[in-house]
């Protein structure tokens, strides 16, 4: 292909994808203005289905459950990868302390 045909190609390519996109707006903007439009009812409607369909469910799952994620739990801390997890989280939170503090316009008034 001459350097012409890889041109008009390229930018058949973005025509297509230009139009694709516009296609695509078009086509999710009824759910976008239906979310804009009801967003507080469909927010709670959302958890009260969702409560309903976990009533429903039986305590047996529940149990299932509680007992998967306190077996892995356990899995985790008797890891060897335990201690630098912790460590590391330990490390991120003083950091984050410590940059807090130094933010704090309330803090010890600097001498100068």
């Amino acid at each position: 292909m001459s350097l012409r045909q890889d041109r008009r190609a390229a930018q058949a390519a973005e025509i297509r994808a230009i139009v694709m996109k516009r296609e695509l707006q078009r086509a999710g903007s009824p759910l976008a203005r239906l979310w804009r439009r009801h967003r507080t009812a469909l927010v709670i409607g959302g958890g009260v289905a969702a409560g309903v369909i976990v009533s429903l469910l039986p305590v047996r799952a529940f149990a299932r459950a509680g007992s998967t994620v306190g077996a892995l739990a356990g899995m985790a801390l008797r890891s060897p990868f335990a201690p630098i997890v912790v460590g590391w989280i330990a490390k991120a939170q003083e950091q984050t302390a410590s940059a807090e503090a130094a933010d704090d316009p309330a803090g010890p008034p600097v001498d100068r």
